[in-house]
């Protein structure tokens, strides 16, 4: 993610040096994302160096973070790619890094593929009806923090500083939502809640890794679905590639069978994910005090992605509803 907290090679030693890994090689920052701070960390063991992932959390307070851990050891445990927390030698996993929570996990191997294909999509939606499958046996629960009551503060906030259009559409919008989930009723479980491309890891078409759990809490199975079509599935014309989403629910249908509660709430579903998308990104835009803590940061490299685009994408899906169909 984006490089908020500067570390000191010290620093990181002095880190490392709780879990007898062996010596600090080589360390550096992960300019990419938006919230957390992340390194590479290299630590040389005996004749063997090994590629860790240093995380800290800029946002999540420390009382929060045993439910990511635990889900991320669940789904590990179940021999699914998933990077598992590192203990020390006291058996600790979580640490705290200038007053915020940290964790080590392994680097897990594959890369990211910048433009999904037709394999790599069928593969992802495999995988998330296997964590939502795997994950109802999760003995914790977190609620969604960035459900419709954090949407309905956000746009408050908002309103006042983008365009008189935006702010209407916000506020049109997040009203509608208030009205659809007052009333739906669609299977819930533990989701991931940001299953975008850049969050998995191929060797080829093969899923070597799915990271970056930290918006995973209970919720719609839908919604997670919604987030990650949204994503991997998007065209530059903001329509949906019809043969990588079919290919996507496919794979997933075949895992979780879709309800016809979900069949009937799909398109509205998609749509909210990508104002969900929409108002997080406007905050970075719009908001800068949001990112008040992390001035204590010289330099920091932040990576901020254009709302404009899940705005339009949100309002692409209301003009091809008629295509936004789950398979039976």
């Amino acid at each position: 993610m984006s490089v908020y907290t500067h570390l000191s090679q010290t620093e990181v030693e002095h880190f490392i040096s709780k879990y007898s890994l062996g010596k600090l090689v080589h360390y550096e920052g992960i300019a990419a994302g938006v919230e957390n701070t992340n390194y590479f960390v290299d630590l040389k063991c005996n004749d063997n160096t090994t590629r860790y992932v240093l995380t800290i959390f800029e946002y999540l307070p420390h009382d929060v973070m045993p439910f990511f851990v635990s889900l991320t050891d669940l789904l590990a445990d179940k021999a699914l790619p998933v990077p598992k927390s590192l203990r020390d030698v006291s058996n600790q996993a979580l640490h705290d890094l200038h007053g915020k929570p940290s964790l080590l996990q392994v680097c897990l191997a594959g890369k990211h593929s910048p433009i999904p294909n037709h394999e790599q999509c069928h593969a992802i939606g495999e995988m998330l009806g296997k964590i939502h499958q795997a994950a109802t046996d999760c003995p914790l629960k977190q609620e969604n923090q960035r459900g419709i009551a954090w949407l309905a503060t956000q746009v408050e906030r908002l309103t006042p500083l983008v365009s008189s259009d935006n702010a209407e559409l916000l506020n049109k919008q997040l009203k509608r939502f208030q009205q659809f989930f007052d009333s739906v009723n669609i299977p819930q479980g533990i989701i991931h809640g940001d299953l975008f491309h850049d969050n998995a890891l191929f060797t080829g078409d093969r899923i070597t890794g799915i990271i970056d759990f930290y918006n995973a809490c209970y919720d719609y199975w839908l919604y997670d679905i919604a987030v990650t079509v949204n994503d991997w599935c998007r065209q530059d014309s903001l329509v949906l590639d019809e043969v990588k989403t079919n290919a996507l629910l496919k794979a997933y249908h075949d895992v979780r069978p879709f309800t016809k509660e979900e069949r009937t709430a799909w398109p509205v579903i998609l749509q909210f994910a990508a104002f969900r998308f929409w108002v997080s990104r406007l905050i970075t835009f719009a908001h800068p005090e949001e990112n008040s803590s992390h001035s204590t940061a010289d330099n920091p490299v932040v990576n901020s992605k254009n709302p404009d685009e899940m705005r339009d994408l949100m309002l692409s899906h209301y003009d091809n509803a008629h295509l936004l169909v789950l398979p039976n």
